[in-house]
């Protein structure tokens, strides 16, 4: 007896550790073909929809009441492919997919996309007057825009959290994120990646467009923009049109590869906060487009600035605006009050690779010396390196 349930547990194992496995336990096994609406309609909540490999193709998914959860998982890897259009349905999560394109529209909640790819140069992805969104460990590295001019697209959408993914690379002249429609209480982070949306690839893509790691052109107020790591991008923050009330906090923004002073753009923007912020070799602006209304009330603290400075002057500035406990490399830029001046050191080394790499040492300038006694620039206590979900605890060889 014991050495049968010895063998048992290898054999376990063995399969455990294949490329044949599914995370959750399936309570239905689907293969292309198959009708998804039906059964996701009239799957128990707490259910998982087991998909075999192929296309399942445009899957409209419409007016679903659902109260809790069914997940729908590739049993293979992200080998199931498909286009979901939700309208008017609720608690559908999509986990290990491909994705060809995706719409989530018309007072859709409680949508999870997980651990999945949307596939290079098709449609992303637009969050439309939706809300309580997920979107965690997803890839869309070269992915072209989806309806609007953001791979991923927020429209009047509200309480979406995305974490954990990758925007890199261009598709047909997008942006990252484009938030738009009064998109409000939005969260853009922790531990996304915005690298290589540069304007040159755009340009040959799309001639006459531009791309932005996240533009905000008519968005709502409360969005928040944290935990992210921006690097080998022309443009990191687009919010030259107006913004009210964005929090931009814990981010590293990288501005060494590309030689442009305006990555991060705050025009005629209504009580912006932007704290504990690393910016290297390049400028915040805090100001507004010429003849437009200046920037109100911002408060700005707690940030390292190497190689650049506040932008307050131009157009009409920023009118009651506090500066204060900002470390900057030179004297000359500084802006505000109680500065510190010099260069801080990093766990990473000189030039750091990565978001985790910016931690302060504990010898260097501005450690422990922010106003509210953390770190100046960026704050890690964890949140701003979580690591991708866990597998689920129910596993099943299948």
């Amino acid at each position: 007896m014991k050495t049968y349930h010895f063998k048992k547990i290898i054999l376990s194992s063995v399969l455990l550790g294949s490329s044949q496995v599914s995370w959750a336990a399936c309570d239905q096994t689907l293969s292309p073909g198959a009708n998804l609406a039906s059964a996701i309609s009239s799957a128990a909540n707490g259910s998982t929809i087991c998909l075999n490999s192929g296309d399942y193709g445009s899957v409209d998914l419409s007016n679903m009441a659902r109260t809790g959860y069914v997940t729908l998982t590739s049993l293979n890897g992200t080998g199931a492919i498909l286009s979901p259009s939700i309208n008017n349905s609720d608690y559908i999560r999509f986990d290990r997919m491909t994705l060809t394109s995706m719409l989530i529209n018309n007072g859709s909640t409680n949508i999870q996309i997980v651990n999945s790819t949307f596939v290079p140069y098709k449609p992303g992805l637009a969050v439309v007057s939706s809300s309580k969104t997920l979107i965690d460990n997803v890839d869309f590295t070269n992915v072209n825009n989806q309806t609007w001019s953001g791979r991923l697209s927020l429209n009047a959408a509200s309480y979406t959290t995305v974490t954990n993914s990758k925007f890199v690379g261009v598709g047909i002249g997008v942006d990252g994120i484009m938030i738009v429609g009064l998109a409000s209480n939005n969260t853009i982070g922790p531990n996304n990646l915005f690298s290589g949306i540069l304007q040159a690839l755009c340009s040959v893509s799309s001639p006459g467009s531009h791309c932005d790691a996240i533009q905000d052109f008519g968005g709502g107020p409360g969005n928040l923009i944290t935990g992210n790591y921006f690097v080998n991008g022309d443009t990191f923050i687009m919010m030259p049109d107006g913004s009210d009330n964005v929090t931009i906090t814990n981010n590293v923004f990288d501005g060494s590869s590309v030689n442009y002073a305006g990555k991060i753009q705050m025009g005629s923007a209504n009580n912006p906060r932007f704290e504990h912020n690393t910016v290297i070799n390049t400028n915040a602006g805090f100001n507004s487009k010429s003849g437009n209304a200046a920037t109100t009330n911002a408060i700005v603290k707690n940030n390292i600035l190497i190689g650049g400075e506040f932008d307050i002057s131009y157009g009409n500035g920023c009118s009651n605006c506090t500066f204060t406990r900002n470390l900057f490399d030179l004297i000359g830029n500084s802006t505000g009050t109680i500065n510190l001046i010099g260069n801080p050191t990093y766990v990473g080394g000189a030039k750091p690779t990565n978001l985790a790499g910016f931690q302060l040492t504990s010898s260097s300038l501005g450690y422990k010396a922010a106003l509210d006694g953390n770190d100046t620039g960026v704050v890690f206590t964890g949140t701003t390196t979580t690591a991708p979900p866990a597998a689920p605890t129910n596993l099943r060889a299948n």
